[in-house]
C-alpha cells in the first residue's frame, strides 16, 4: 500500500512537468523535412501575411550535396547544397521530421538543434533562429555508406527579406 502511495506522490508533479515542457507556441511557419537515402526534402506549407493580406505558399524541393567538381572557389566542401534552406529570423518555426527509408537524424550543431528522423514517426520541436548567417549540419545518424553525404545549410536572413524571397515564387 505504502508504495502505491509514493507511486501517485511522485506522478501528480511528473505529470504537470511533463504537460508544462509541451510547446504552445503558435509558429508563423512550418517546415516537413523528410529524410531519404541520400538528400533531405524540405515541404512547405505556409499562410504569411504580406501587405495586410494572407497569402498560402506551398512548395517542396529536394537538398542534395554539391559534388566536388562543381564546388565554387570559397566554399566548404562536403558541406554545400544545391538548395539552401532560407529562413528568416525572429520568427517561431515549427519542424516536423521524419524519414522514408532508414534512420537519419537533421543535425545543426550552431543552431542547438538534432532530431531523428525515424520512418513511420513525425517528430516536432519549434525554434526561432536569433541571428542572420549561414548554419551548416548535417545528418548525425550512421543511416549508411553515403551517410555523411548528406549536409544541411540554413540560410537565415531578415523577415522582410524573407517576405520578398516568398514574392517570387
Amino acid at each position: 500500500m505504502v508504495k502505491k502511495q509514493i507511486l501517485v506522490l511522485i506522478a501528480g508533479p511528473s505529470f504537470s512537468l511533463v504537460f508544462s515542457l509541451d510547446s504552445i507556441i503558435n509558429p508563423e511557419i512550418n517546415i516537413k523535412v523528410v529524410g531519404r537515402q541520400w538528400y533531405w526534402i524540405y515541404s512547405f506549407d505556409n499562410a504569411i501575411e504580406i501587405n495586410n493580406e494572407k497569402n498560402s505558399y506551398h512548395f517542396v524541393y529536394d537538398s542534395n550535396m554539391i559534388a566536388d567538381d562543381d564546388l565554387n572557389e570559397g566554399t566548404h566542401r562536403l558541406l554545400e547544397v544545391n538548395n539552401k534552406l532560407l529562413l528568416p529570423v525572429g520568427v517561431p518555426i515549427r519542424f516536423l521530421i521524419t524519414s522514408v527509408d532508414v534512420l537519419h537524424s537533421w543535425a545543426v550543431p550552431s543552431l542547438g538543434l538534432k532530431v531523428d528522423a525515424v520512418p513511420g514517426r513525425l517528430n516536432q520541436f519549434i525554434v526561432e533562429i536569433k541571428k542572420p548567417g549561414t548554419f551548416y549540419g548535417q545528418c548525425s545518424e550512421l543511416c549508411g555508406s553515403m551517410h555523411g553525404f548528406m549536409p544541411i545549410v540554413i540560410q537565415a536572413i531578415d523577415y522582410d527579406e524573407y517576405k520578398e524571397w516568398l514574392k517570387t515564387l
